[in-house]
């Protein structure tokens, strides 16, 4: 055990406050800068790790664990016990990061698994990060899914670089489907297709899914796509890394993405579309509509968001007829104009909208856009309902009449 391990130990067997992120792996303790608040820990003895357990269930600071490039380097089985046993018993741990660096040791994941399954006792984690840890047997897909499943607290969950299948991930879903709580989720590169995508398209409470560098093409995606406009959570989808991207062309999907977004098929289709997702990470270039659609609905105001797209897309006057015999008695069954109040206080909330966050640089709207819809508005009204307006001259008799009888 080097110096750093030592200092480690011995601070969080005296639980200091100093620690309260514990780092164990084969990193050089000596070379590496330790940031406030950080313990790392390596050794090759076994007797180390039961100590360091010991005083893991001890401790109250601790609050972050990561298991990080286990190897030769680091002994550390699934025969210490009292290491395992120590994790069981603390009550403050709720970021978790575990990596099996090297593929296919059997022996690696068995330590990976059986930390989740000591996690299980307490059941407080909100983070859960797992890295480089493929699941390469049955038995093994079965104790990380039961694991996962109890974990009900999560808020955030990522298992990154596992060569993940669709096979896989399908069971992970459904262990995760009922996790309320958890909003963020990262598979970056496995190898995740199209049935796995639109798996993950059923999650609804997310607002943040990375699925980039995986195996989806334009089907996978458009079917994503177009499960969005149900979707009133997601507000950051990342769909590709620096190195590589899904084999999808955002050519052929975007116009799905916008029409989620934005359904211009009527007033109330639009009303009804996606006014949350406001950001889409590609390296591809997802066209100026898209781009238009995420800035807008950027606006926290949804209310808002709905009414500049009605305004921007609705390739018409606003059609005012189906408002007509909004209100019509049914003693009578003739029209009035109950409604007309509510759509000028409509024109007027618009005014606030068009101000209140900026447009996309190549679709704005002005004040005498709104105003010509609004006067639109109001004409249709005008036109459909003669009899309950009396003309302006009409008026000007009325008070002549008055005056000569003063």
């Amino acid at each position: 055990m080097d110096s750093v391990s030592k200092d480690t130990l011995l601070a969080v067997e005296q639980n200091s406050d100093e620690v309260t992120s514990l780092e164990i792996g084969a990193h050089q303790n000596e070379y590496k800068r330790v940031s406030w608040g950080q313990g790392l820990f390596k050794s090759k003895e076994s007797a180390d790790y039961d100590r360091l357990g010991t005083a893991i269930g001890n401790n109250t600071y601790l609050t972050r664990l990561r298991i990080d490039n286990i190897s030769e380097y680091v002994t550390l089985d699934t025969t210490n016990k009292r290491f395992y046993n120590g994790i069981r018993h603390n009550s403050t741990i709720t970021d978790l990061f575990l990596s099996a660096i090297n593929f296919g040791d059997i022996s690696i994941t068995n330590v990976v698994l059986e930390v989740l399954g000591a996690c299980q006792e307490k059941n407080i984690l909100t983070k859960l990060l797992i890295k480089e840890m493929p699941l390469v047997s049955s038995a093994e897909e079965n104790r990380f899914i039961e694991s996962l499943r109890g974990f009900k607290n999560l808020r955030e969950l990522a298992f990154m670089h596992s060569n993940i299948s669709d096979v896989q991930l399908l069971p992970i879903v459904e262990a995760i489907r009922g996790h309320t709580l958890l909003e963020r989720l990262n598979l970056l590169h496995n190898n995740i297709g199209n049935t796995g995508c639109e798996a993950l398209a059923t999650l609804r409470n997310l607002t943040f899914l990375n699925i980039a560098d995986n195996d989806i093409t334009n089907e996978g995606m458009i079917a994503f796509a177009n499960s969005i406009s149900e979707n009133n959570n997601l507000l950051e989808l990342d769909l590709d890394d620096d190195y590589s991207a899904n084999p999808f062309d955002f050519r052929v999907v975007a116009d799905d993405f916008c029409t989620s977004l934005c359904n211009t098929s009527s007033i109330n289709d639009i009303y009804l579309s996606n006014h949350t997702l406001d950001t889409i990470h590609s390296y591809q270039n997802t066209g100026y509509k898209l781009v238009s659609l995420l800035v807008l609905n950027k606006s926290t105001n949804k209310r808002h968001v709905a009414i500049k797209k009605i305004l921007l897309y609705y390739p018409h006057n606003i059609d005012m007829e189906p408002l007509f015999d909004l209100s019509v008695e049914e003693v009578d069954s003739e029209r009035d104009l109950k409604a007309l109040p509510h759509v000028i206080s409509w024109f007027e909330t618009a005014k606030d909208a068009i101000s209140s966050v900026q447009f996309p640089v190549r679709k704005k709207l002005s004040a005498n856009d709104l105003e010509r819809r609004k006067l639109s508005a109001i004409y249709q009204f005008v036109t459909a309902m003669p009899m309950l307006f009396v003309p302006a001259t009409q008026n000007k008799g009325v008070d002549k009449k008055r005056k000569s009888i003063d």
